[in-house]
């Protein structure tokens, strides 16, 4: 067998029977060396607080929300990075067992979620409680929460179906570098997929509020350039939440049949790091 390589029958049988196991696996691997997740949503963080307040001042969002827009502009830009998409890659050695069977790969799934949201959705929501209270909008504080809170949960599964289509190693830098020769697999390939959760992510994202951004266009008589009204909010984010719940369950369940036909390419594939 060749160095490096990894076979479905080599993987360490890490298989958690029950979805509570499922997470606390997940989050005793972020919270422990490299720290990959934590890293990156704490700097994506950082980076869109830098750049919102570099841009124009009011900007459209304040227009469409005031300041409530902040932690929701926030929450997406903190979502939109590789832990969303590169969801086997990301562990693939795990990956590969839970590939074994779908109900394995489906609490995976959920776990890696549900702690990638933990890091994200309540730090966010505590800064809408700050920013609402300043602006005494309990109405608009409220439904901004449950946004935050309730539509990520749709454009997760959708984002990791990029993961499930195309995983890759998370290899260093200066690894990738050293073998650039290899440019397609080691260097484009990668590269690609670094950037997509950026334009993808926000894209879905945009996709579940559409109802929100329609009710502001259709009820500000401006051409959408007033502030929607907290009720039109209100309605706009309760008929996201159930595309959100829909995009959820079909999500899951469409990414798990997905890696279900893709899985001899998929355990081929994680198995060797030299793939890129």
């Amino acid at each position: 067998m060749s160095e490096g390589y990894v076979s479905a029958a080599d993987a360490v049988p890490v298989r958690p029977a029950t979805l509570r196991e499922a997470v606390r696996s997940q989050y005793t691997r972020a919270f422990h060396p490299p720290f990959d997740m934590p890293i990156v949503v704490a700097s994506n963080g950082l980076f869109m607080t830098g750049c919102w307040f570099l841009l124009p001042n009011p900007n459209p969002l304040f227009t469409f929300h005031g300041a409530l827009a902040f932690p929701m502009v926030l929450a997406s830009w903190m979502f939109s990075d590789v832990p969303a998409t590169n969801v086997l890659g990301s562990d693939a050695m795990v990956s590969i067992t839970a590939l074994q069977d779908p109900r394995s790969l489906l609490r995976m799934l959920l776990a890696k979620n549900f702690v990638l949201w933990t890091l994200i959705a309540p730090f966010c929501a505590v800064i809408a409680i700050i920013l609402g209270l300043q602006e005494d909008r309990p109405t608009a504080t409220i439904f901004t929460i449950v946004w935050i809170l309730v539509v990520p949960w749709g454009t997760l599964p959708l984002a990791a179906w990029a993961g499930i289509y195309y995983p890759y190693h998370p290899i260093a830098l200066r690894d990738r570098w050293r073998h650039r020769r290899q440019f397609k697999r080691m260097i484009l390939r990668w590269g690609i997929l670094v950037v997509l959760p950026y334009m993808l992510v926000p894209a879905i994202v945009v996709i579940i509020s559409a109802p929100t951004l329609l009710l502001w266009y259709l009820t500000s008589h401006t051409g959408g350039w007033s502030r929607v009204s907290d009720g039109d909010f209100a309605v706009g984010v309760l008929i996201g939440c159930g595309l959100a719940a829909v995009a959820c369950l079909w999500g899951y369940r469409r990414g798990v049949r997905i890696a279900e036909k893709r899985k001899p390419d998929l355990i081929l594939y994680l198995g060797d790091p030299r793939r890129g």
